[in-house]
């Protein structure tokens, strides 16, 4: 994707001087990678709500029996006009602030600064190239810095845009791939966030059940993650992901899923399964105070889930991703385990548990 962004870049000519990146890097993501701040959790700007009109009201009563999660309250836009306004609003007062906290989580804060403007882009309201250029004009009339500027814009014009041409590339048979065989059943959980005391699963499937939205890496690391790790079947997860998200379209989430989260196409799209344990939750969120489960135990009636199954993963796909050098040293570390068997042990317990709804 790193080459397909900085042809875009030169293509477009975006945050560009001459033939070299603005700034003279073509990314910011060491400034954009921090943890949540320890205070101030509502710094950013709430985002707008608008009253719901007739048309929203009449889809609303179509929809909900078939659907799952809580009424609309008017959090997204419906309309044309609507959808601009949310831009003006994103530029103007939570751009400023976007990037270096765009991979935090918080259990208090849904939004952070992220620009939650994915549903009127993937669903024809807003067009790519207007939402660059008024970032670009931002950045341009210094009221945005260029951490920020470039880390948006790369999710606009490099990662939004790879997604949509790798989904056109290999599409049909590539929403069917299972390179790692995951079988088990969507757990109870991602339609009943009471079915689970893992905080942070609790947490963020909540937001998705109250406004039909996570970000992104609420998706990746903690909903996609945990699929990963428990097994979960690739199919399933995207289904519930279509179903469940404002933003989703297929060409969305097919490579989203099957590619980034689940490394169910084998290494296609991602050169590495994006697995990890509960030791990054806690790096990235505040999920894990106060959690039933201790992140830094493996084995044991309170081992946390993440942590238990993320070496479980690696023990059971050992001979696949030893030869992969971007996860190899964590295999090793899994197979020189010392309580391998009981971690081994402790993870047939949680799927249980998982299955039934009782984790």
């Amino acid at each position: 994707m790193e080459d397909f962004y900085r042809w875009q870049r030169k293509r477009l000519d975006i945050l560009m001087v001459g033939n070299q990146p603005e700034g003279e890097r073509w990314n910011f993501d060491e400034e954009n990678r921090k943890p949540p701040p320890k205070t101030g959790h509502d710094r950013w700007p709430v985002p707008r709500v608008a009253a719901l009109d007739d048309l929203d009201t009449e889809l609303i009563e179509e929809v909900s029996p078939f659907s799952w999660g809580t009424e609309p309250y008017g959090q997204w836009a419906t309309t044309r006009s609507g959808a601009l306004e949310r831009l003006t609003f994103f530029v103007d007062n939570v751009l400023p602030g976007f990037g270096e906290h765009e991979d935090a989580m918080l259990s208090s804060n849904w939004h952070l600064a992220h620009s939650l403007l994915s549903p009127y882009l993937n669903n024809g309201l807003l067009l790519p190239g207007e939402v660059a250029d008024a970032v670009v004009n931002a950045y341009k009339s210094g009221s945005v810095p260029l951490n920020s500027a470039e880390g948006f814009l790369r999710q606009v014009i490099g990662w939004r845009e790879y997604i949509w041409n790798c989904y056109w590339q290999w599409m049909p048979d590539y929403a069917h791939m299972n390179v790692l065989d995951a079988q088990h059943d969507l757990p109870p959980m991602f339609t009943d966030p009471s079915a689970t005391s893992m905080a942070c699963m609790k947490s963020v499937i909540t937001s998705v059940s109250e406004r039909s939205y996570a970000h992104h890496i609420e998706r990746l690391m903690v909903l996609g993650n945990f699929a990963l790790i428990a097994g979960v079947n690739p199919q399933q997860l995207t289904t519930w992901m279509w179903n469940s998200f404002i933003d989703a379209a297929e060409w969305v989430m097919v490579p989203n899923v099957i590619g980034m989260s689940q490394y169910a196409d084998g290494g296609m799209l991602a050169t590495k399964p994006y697995a990890s344990g509960g030791a990054y939750i806690d790096r990235m969120s505040n999920y894990c105070k106060g959690c039933k489960y201790d992140r830094k135990k493996r084995t044991g009636d309170d081992a946390c889930p993440f942590t238990v199954l993320y070496w479980d993963f690696f023990l059971r796909h050992a001979d696949r991703f030893v030869k992969n050098p971007r996860v190899a040293r964590q295999v090793r570390a899994a197979q020189q385990l010392s309580d391998g068997d009981a971690v081994r042990e402790t993870a047939v317990v949680i799927l249980k548990k998982l299955k039934s709804g009782d984790l």
